[in-house]
């Protein structure tokens, strides 16, 4: 069937008229002079976009917590990142900011620098004030503080409320399976469990130790080789044996011994001397067996009070030295897989500010105020348990 061309236009106008009359009605209706506040207006957030509107007073559950760095470390600027906490980059902020103290959930304290800035004048009852130090107490400067002025302690100690160490954490592999961690491999090839020198070596650039280092490798010496290299080095050549900042794990893999041994024998205090090196194929010597033993996989260790005297020990050694089958038991741990490192700040192993993030979503204080040490210093040093010379002194008058 023919159409005309007069009722094609008709229908075509109609058409296009009835559209504008649709839009023009929609424009009335849903015009906004600006001063309309929609009810859920989108509120972007670290973790999730959500109306803060819809969820009311549960809003203020999921926001980040705020974590106030109230000092230096050592003078230097805070790092505001939690890159490296997985899991919990989104639950927390770090901030520097001390006029943030108000909206803070946590102040974090660095046990030497806390001298340098005066106290936060006020408090809400249920921020948590946190004491910090990865040193020893003769080494984080007893600054005076008030008496329950901390709720929580982050140091080297397992017996911290968040842990602040050094190193990662050893594990038994069939504890990092059972939690589905990826398990890391220590195995060293065999050849490299024979050594090209012999005795113990070591860098040290700290001379006058309160355990008296010193005094105990000058005995030692006495009964084997003992090849000291950086400051505290007797030969012009062994102390630039390793250049500074170089870490020169070649050289300590020459020798079957390396020294561990830290300037303070205190409970749990195990720093980079051994962390720095527990990839080098030879055994390390510390000096007091119960700081290393639940830290570090058995027989993985060499401790001198497990001697009566330096000659003892000396013997021990260099026997080890000649009967390659028993040096090789102290290295089973990797060969055979047994222990594993967990992944770092892996869940039930956070460390530092990732643990402090960890404890706020874990702790809800339910409107009470937080627990809080009488005395911090008191705390640190009971725990602590730090040794002078007492050890040394016996060792040395024990043949």
């Amino acid at each position: 069937m023919r159409v005309r061309p007069a009722i094609f236009y008709r229908y075509l106008f109609l058409t296009i008229l009835g559209f504008f009359c649709v839009y023009a009605v929609y424009s009335i209706i849903g015009y906004d002079d600006g001063s309309h506040v929609p009810v859920h207006r989108p509120q972007r957030h670290l973790y999730l976009t959500v109306s803060k509107d819809r969820i009311g007073s549960r809003f203020e559950k999921l926001a980040p917590k705020r974590i106030l760095f109230w000092t230096t470390i050592f003078g230097a600027k805070v790092s505001t990142s939690l890159s490296d906490c997985p899991g919990l980059t989104d639950r927390c902020v770090i901030d520097t900011n001390r006029d943030q103290l108000e909206s803070a959930d946590a102040v974090v304290f660095h046990a030497v620098d806390i001298p340098r800035f005066p106290l936060p004048a006020n408090r809400k009852p249920e921020q948590i004030f946190v004491f910090n130090s990865m040193e020893t107490p003769v080494n984080s400067g007893r600054a005076a503080v008030p008496d329950f002025f901390f709720n929580w302690t982050s140091t080297y100690l397992y017996s911290s409320d968040a842990i602040h160490k050094y190193g990662s954490f050893l594990i038994p592999t069939q504890v990092a399976e059972s939690r589905g961690f990826k398990v890391q491999s220590f195995y060293v090839q065999p050849k490299r469990l024979k050594k090209t020198k012999s005795g113990v070596f070591g860098l040290i650039s700290n001379c006058h130790t309160d355990s008296k280092r010193e005094l105990a490798l000058k005995e030692l010496a006495k009964h084997i080789n003992v090849t000291i290299g950086g400051k505290c080095a007797s030969e012009d050549g062994l102390k630039s044996i390793c250049p500074q900042g170089a870490e020169c794990l070649d050289v300590f893999e020459q020798y079957p011994f390396y020294i561990a041994i830290e300037n303070t024998v205190c409970n749990d205090y195990v720093t980079e001397k051994i962390w720095g090196r527990i990839t080098v194929p030879s055994i390390p010597i510390v000096m007091r067996r119960k700081v290393y033993e639940k830290i570090l996989p058995p027989k993985s260790f060499i401790a001198m009070d497990d001697y009566r005297n330096p000659r003892e020990m000396a013997n021990h050694l260099r026997a080890l030295e000649t009967n390659q089958t028993a040096y090789s038991e102290y290295f089973e741990w990797r060969q055979r897989g047994t222990w594993t490192s967990a992944p770092w700040n892996a869940p039930g192993y956070r460390n530092g500010l990732c643990r402090v993030c960890e404890l706020l979503w874990k702790s809800g204080t339910n409107g009470t105020e937080p627990k809080s040490y009488e005395n911090i210093w008191k705390w640190f040093d009971d725990e602590s348990q730090c040794e002078k010379d007492e050890f040394v002194r016996s060792w040395l008058s024990g043949y």
